[in-house]
């Protein structure tokens, strides 16, 4: 596979509602596809902040996922590792620096560009630069 392969999205979000309805939606739409998604996430406090999201909302139901860092089926899962351990194609990559991906093993990257923090949104942009510097496809939205 070649870099230009691989996508990457960056989700401009402008404050905390957002980011959650975006973190949501991109789970719900790859639980119904049937397709695995991994969701990396800096530390164990945001692990536990995402874990009860997913089981919160929407209020009348929950997604299914689960909190490993070994081998697994899951469909959806949150680790804070650098391991994938459902074997996903696609990341939501919710950390400070981007995905290495030297194996060329993801094809889709997500990340979210938050405007309400100048501090975050430079991590942003140093992420989008790594990228693009790999020859990445990456848009923005």
């Amino acid at each position: 596979m070649s870099h230009k392969q691989i996508r990457v999205t960056f989700y401009q979000v402008a404050d905390d509602q957002q980011k959650r309805s975006k973190i949501l939606h991109l789970a719900q739409e790859y639980f119904e596809k049937n397709e695995p998604l991994l969701i990396r996430l800096p530390h164990k406090k945001a692990l536990e902040y995402v874990d009860i999201l997913l089981w919160r909302v929407p209020q009348d139901s929950f997604l299914p996922h689960v909190i490993k860092d070994e081998l697994c089926k899951d469909l959806i899962v949150l680790t804070t590792s650098e391991n994938n351990p459902n074997g996903a194609r696609s990341i939501l990559n919710l950390c400070p620096k981007s995905i290495s991906n030297e194996d060329l093993f993801f094809t889709r990257i997500y990340e979210l560009e938050d405007l309400a923090s100048s501090n975050k949104n430079k991590s942003a942009q140093e992420r989008y630069k790594n990228y693009k510097d790999k020859g990445y496809t990456i848009t923005l939205t």
